[in-house]
């Protein structure tokens, strides 16, 4: 097996892993220790179920059985696509994520896009702007974006553009004019670390000897810009653009309540506020299992990059 194989099997290994782990914190988290929601609903005196609903929740989520036997029963359901029924709604929860999935996903992607275009203008402005008072500018508004929770600013430009100009409804979804507003609230927090791990690599590569060589060479500087120094810098940004995609969706919590927006984030805000758990442990194993395969993705395009990294990962795992 060839060094790259084998570097993709383990990263691939690890990914599993983590989401089987994840899988079983949570569900013992949620279901084994005291304070279990399904039994404080069937239980609760002051919003009563009857003896016969008590008895159906009872039987399906196995609370007369042991912790071991409902684990291996929830896991056995999952594979068959079914993560349970609301206790709110009664709904299937499979249902609500459908629903509610491409509102979040739309919202989270839009807002990716929007945050690594300025970051990537940012970054570019503080490392190759001719002007030092220019470059000094572009490197002080990460900072100042990384301090401004994302729900200010949708109080902000839904206060400029919704209440003052009119220009969009803070009530109505109007489709992609509704949700350009709630992407930028999103995505300025989120283009902070971007934009600052990229500038510190392009100002890494930009004073690699290679860069002077390719110069006296009379190679045109946007090549020696676009063609080299942004692709060797920007290496670094892979890891932490993958990371803001956890961010994104843990944002939309905030950002989909204050633009009314029924997403992933309104039903995780009306899960907790109603104790819902099988919701709430649905969307935990959606989130970070979410968020290990973009991790994975990384981590198989790293290589293609740059060949070196599977195989010193490689001999690191063989050495440990």
């Amino acid at each position: 097996m060839s060094h790259r194989s084998r570097y993709v099997l383990r990263r691939i290994v690890q990914a599993f892993s983590v989401v089987v782990l994840t899988y079983t914190f949570v569900f013992f988290v949620l279901n084994i220790l005291p304070g279990n929601p399904i039994e404080s609903r069937i239980n609760s005196p002051e919003n009563p179920i009857s003896a016969k609903d008590a008895e159906v929740l009872t039987a399906y989520y196995n609370l007369d059985k042991s912790a071991l036997e409902q684990f291996w029963i929830s896991v056995s359901r999952l594979l068959h696509g079914d993560l349970g029924f609301s206790l709110t709604s009664g709904k299937s929860v499979t249902s609500l994520l459908a629903s509610a999935i491409p509102q979040t996903a739309a919202l989270a992607l839009f807002a990716f896009v929007i945050a690594v275009v300025a970051a990537a203008g940012i970054a570019l402005t503080a490392v190759f702007a001719p002007s030092s008072w220019l470059r000094e500018f572009a490197r002080g508004i990460p900072p100042i974006f990384l301090s401004v929770p994302s729900f200010i600013v949708g109080l902000v430009l839904l206060q400029i553009f919704s209440f003052q100009l009119g220009i969009v409804s803070a009530i109505a979804d109007e489709g992609v004019a509704s949700l350009w507003l709630p992407a930028v609230a999103l995505a300025i927090p989120v283009s902070a670390p971007i934009a600052q791990v990229m500038i510190q690599g392009l100002a890494t590569a930009s004073a690699q000897p290679y860069v002077d060589i390719l110069r006296s060479k009379g190679l045109r500087e946007d090549r020696v810009i676009f063609g080299h120094i942004v692709k060797n810098g920007s290496i670094p940004t892979l890891t932490i653009a993958a990371i803001t995609i956890g961010e994104l969706l843990a944002g939309s919590v905030i950002t989909e309540t204050i633009f009314s927006r029924t997403g992933i984030g309104f039903l995780v805000e009306d899960a907790v506020r109603n104790q819902d758990l099988p919701i709430i442990q649905a969307i935990v194993i959606l989130v970070s299992t979410v968020f290990v395969i973009t991790n994975l993705i990384v981590d198989l395009v790293y290589p293609v990059i740059d060949p070196r990294i599977s195989v010193a990962s490689t001999r690191e795992a063989v050495t440990a």
